[in-house]
C-alpha cells in the first residue's frame, strides 16, 4: 500500500505498508491509552462518591442517634430518676407572699 501526495511545489512523499501499519497501530495504541486513563479517572470519581455517600448516611444515623440520646436525658423520666432529684426533700410549709412592686434592697 503506497499513498502518494502532491503539493503544488511538487514534492512526492510515499509511505510504505509497513510505516503506515505501525503508524496506525500507534496511534491506536495511544487512543486505547488515553481512553483508558479517562476510564479509570471516572470509576476512581465513582469510588469516591460511593464513599462519601456512605460517610453521608454513617453520620445522618450518628445524628439521629445524637438526637435521641439528647431526648431522652431531657426527659421527665431521667431527670426525676437522677440521684440529686431523689436528695432533694418536699418543703413541709409553703408560704406564698403578695407580689410586691418595687426593687430589692440590702441593709
Amino acid at each position: 500500500m503506497t499513498t502518494n501526495s502532491s503539493s503544488k511545489r511538487g514534492v512526492n512523499l510515499s509511505i510504505g505498508p509497513l510505516v503506515a501499519v505501525i503508524l496506525m497501530m500507534v496511534l491506536i495504541a495511544m487512543m486505547g491509552l488515553l481512553s483508558l486513563t479517562h476510564l479509570n479517572a471516572m470509576s476512581t470519581k465513582g469510588y469516591e462518591i460511593n464513599k462519601l455517600e456512605s460517610e453521608h448516611q454513617d453520620l445522618v444515623q450518628d445524628g439521629e442517634i445524637n438526637d435521641m440520646l439528647i431526648l431522652q436525658a431531657r426527659s421527665m423520666k431521667t431527670i426525676e430518676g437522677h440521684q440529686l432529684v431523689q436528695n432533694m426533700v418536699k418543703p413541709q410549709d409553703v408560704y406564698y407572699l403578695e407580689s410586691v412592686s418595687g426593687f430589692a434592697s440590702a441593709n
